[in-house]
């Protein structure tokens, strides 16, 4: 069978609404009334569909679509990221599942879009292009900045009077201001303790809320995977690992001897681990494995941090990923490394490995 698409999504953009809607009535008025973006395209990146909603986003009849790629309605670097991510989902046949992308439109404006783009395959088990949607989410993510900027407020005048209550403690508890019994310097201990603890959790508030606000990736520099991020993690963690008897398998994904080069902001990828990781330790049971892998997958590099903890959920394995879940991580965790990891040009996600382990996995672009 021909990898290309069906003879009724040829021809020019009159012809093929024709074509499709002798065919497919019910599919053409829901291209017609829905205000998603739908759009089919061929292995060169051409649309052969569009919904009417996508077109005028475009400033364009969806007639004057069909034939024509994203070079022509974007600007270079977003046409060449939206090739870059169908080359990927052609290749390999992996899905991209609600990623959320600033667009310029061809007025000018910027607006925030969630799409999710699928290998279009025909009888034969062939790919022959792609099928995407994508929603404006603009709204939501003035929104969700608006609550960013409010949390790095609250938190950034938390943390002077956090920061002088413990170090008054401190001075308490070692005399300065007259004796103190062994009781009250004990609770006085822990106290201070757990202020360090609640310093600490701001200060993360205070960079997570950071990079959610930041638009720009940063400086990006080629990195030795395991030498400049891995490694240094796990070292962090030492004594956890120790205590609960995890074994660290590197084994899983293949990642060899040599070094593994990457091209990343060392900061915002040491996040993303250091998260990963962390989350790791604490659903392994004692006595379980963490792993962490790597493979090249051509345009991409694939990554994963696997551990034999519980099983997630499906239905989990998504929510997860929303901003203030409370289940997992800190609450905005997972949706700040995710963001970051797509930031970089690729994706995060949650799948289920062999025996029904939990084994989160992002993707890298090679630059």
């Amino acid at each position: 069978m021909s990898r290309h698409p069906p003879d009724h999504l040829l021809g020019g953009g009159e012809i093929m609404a024709n074509n499709f809607n002798q065919r497919c009535p019910e599919m053409m008025a829901l291209l017609r009334h829905t205000e998603d973006s739908i759009f089919f395209k061929d292995m060169d990146g051409r649309f052969t569909l569009v919904s009417e909603a996508k077109a005028r986003r475009s400033a364009v009849r969806w007639e004057d679509m069909v034939g024509k790629t994203d070079f022509d309605f974007l600007p270079l670097e977003e046409a060449r990221k939206c090739r870059d991510d169908e080359i990927f989902i052609m290749e390999t046949g992996e899905s991209i599942v609600d990623k959320e992308e600033e667009l310029t439109r061809p007025d000018g404006t910027h607006s925030w879009i969630s799409v999710s783009k699928f290998p279009w395959i025909n009888a034969d088990g062939e790919p022959i292009g792609v099928i995407g949607i994508s929603r404006d989410i603009s709204k939501r993510k003035r929104l969700e900045n608006h609550v960013l900027r409010m949390l790095s407020i609250a938190t950034h005048d938390m943390r002077s009077p956090i920061v002088s209550i413990a170090s008054t403690i401190k001075l308490v508890a070692r005399g300065r201001f007259g004796e103190v019994s062994e009781s009250v310097r004990q609770t006085l201990t822990d106290v201070f303790n757990r202020l360090v603890k609640l310093e600490k959790i701001i200060g993360e508030y205070l960079t997570k809320s950071s990079v959610m606000s930041s638009t720009a990736i940063g400086r990006k520099q080629t990195l030795d995977l395991r030498e400049d991020i891995i490694d240094p993690i796990l070292g962090e963690f030492s004594q956890e690992i120790e205590r609960g008897e995890i074994l660290i398998d590197n084994r899983l994904g293949g990642i060899p001897g040599n070094k593994i080069l990457v091209s990343a902001n060392k900061n915002w990828l040491g996040i993303v681990y250091r998260n990963l990781l962390a989350n790791a330790i604490r659903y392994t049971p004692k006595g379980g494995t963490i792993a962490y892998g790597f493979e090249d997958q051509g345009q991409m590099y694939r990554l994963n941090v696997f551990n034999t903890g519980p099983s997630i959920p499906a239905d989990r394995r998504k929510s997860i990923f929303e901003m203030f879940d409370s289940e997992m991580s800190s609450g905005i965790g997972l949706p700040v490394i995710r963001e970051l990891v797509r930031r970089h040009g690729g994706d995060l996600w949650c799948e289920e490995a062999s025996g029904g382990h939990p084994n989160f996995v992002f993707t890298l672009p090679k630059e």
